[in-house]
Formats: structure tokens, sequence, C-alpha cells
């Protein structure tokens, strides 16, 4: 089995779709050192894709062989899990294409290192057609891919992975945030009359801050009431 390996400078936005967030970056890749890589989407709703056409030819993909398509990825999940983070495989058919989920570990990386996960796609380069188009496609949350340095692929699968995070969160570490992770805003919630109902702590803030300052118009209230009764 070969490898193919993502280059971001063979990749560019897909012309049909309108709503593209996309742009070649220079990122800290998982070594600590600044290498090129695509970003792609943001946190609402609408699509983002990339793409690149690899000849079906000698010198670039022989058909009928296997292969496995290389590459680095960061980010990709929100919140919600809603999101949307797919690599797509296809030739002159679009129809008949090869979709593999890269959230939520339905599709399962080789290792993660500083965050980053290393992923090796199997695919067969068909025995007829022009060219094999691949297409990242993100939706819901940012994600990042970069590509192997050196086309190593010995090295990087010979790296000693993170060790497991024991702190659970609801999306994957994403280097759009400046600590990795969005903050978490606390939740409070109130019960009262069998009834549940559910405050962020800042609105909970503002919340006692009010009642507060209701709390003193009450009292200046009583203390002006004794003070004039006090007087007659």
């Amino acid at each position: 089995m070969a490898d193919l390996f993502f280059c971001p400078e063979r990749w560019e936005p897909d012309s049909m779709i309108s709503t593209n967030a996309a742009s070649q970056i220079q990122v800290r890749g998982f070594s600590g050192r600044t290498a090129e890589a695509w970003q792609l989407g943001d946190w609402g709703s609408d699509w983002t894709a990339i793409i690149s056409k690899i000849p079906i030819e000698t010198g670039w993909l022989e058909p009928g062989q296997q292969y496995r398509f290389c590459f680095w990825l960061n980010g990709g999940e929100n919140s919600r899990g809603d999101e949307t983070c797919m690599l797509e495989i296809y030739g002159d058919d679009s129809e008949e294409r090869l979709s593999f989920r890269l959230n939520r570990d339905h599709t399962k990386p080789l290792l993660q290192k500083n965050h980053w996960l290393l992923f090796a796609v199997p695919f067969t380069a068909p025995q007829a057609g022009e060219a094999l188009t691949f297409r990242f496609i993100a939706s819901g949350a940012v994600c990042t891919v970069a590509g192997i340095p050196d086309m190593n692929m010995s090295f990087c699968e010979s790296l000693t992975p993170d060790e497991p995070d024991e702190e659970e969160h609801p999306q994957r570490h994403n280097i759009a945030f400046p600590h990795g992770w969005p903050d978490e805003e606390r939740k409070v919630v109130l019960k009262a009359r069998g009834r549940e109902l559910t405050l962020s702590a800042h609105a909970l803030r503002l919340a006692a801050a009010a009642a507060g300052a209701a709390a003193g118009v009450l009292l200046l209230r009583h203390c002006i009431r004794k003070k004039h009764s006090g007087m007659r």
C-alpha cells in the first residue's frame, strides 16, 4: 500500500460553495514547528469545502493501486455535537463517493500528538478515469488540516502519543481557541415550586444585583415610613 500526502499548495476552496470560510495559513503543528495548513469552517451552519484533483496516471495515482491518504487534523468538533467534519474521495461520478467522517471517532486516527490527530485513510484508485477528487468538508466547527513533514509517515507513526485526557470535554482541542477549548460558562440550576430554571453565572450575577437593588429600595421605603410615623 502506497502513501499519498496532503500538500496544502495543491488545494483550493470548492467554487461550488458560496459560503466558503477557508484560508491557507501557517500554524504550529504537532511538533511545535510552523507548518502550512488549511483552516476551514466556522461555528455557524454554513458549509465550507476545499478540493484537490489528482490525475489517475503513471507518476500520480496508478490505476487499481491501494493507497493511504495521510494528513494531520486538529479540531472539527463543537460543543453541541452537530458538526460536520468529513473527507470525500470520488472519481468521474461524484455520486459514487467514499465518505470518511473525521469527527467523534467515526474514523479512527493512527495516533494523537500535541492535540493533532494523524490520519491515514485507505482507498483504491479506480481502473479507469481521469482523476480522483479529494474534498474536505466542514460545518458547525473549525478544523485545520496540515501535511506530513518531509512526507515521512514512518517517523510520525513512531511518535509517542499524548497521554489520555482525564478531563471530559464536549469537543476536541481546537487551535482556533487560545487555550484549546472555549471558555465554559458555569450554569446554575434554581429549583422552586417543583420547577427548574437554568441560569448562566453571568445571568445569576445580574439577577442578584437586581434583587439587591430591589431590596435596597424596599429597605429605603421602610425607613422613610418609620421616619414619617415617628414625626407624627
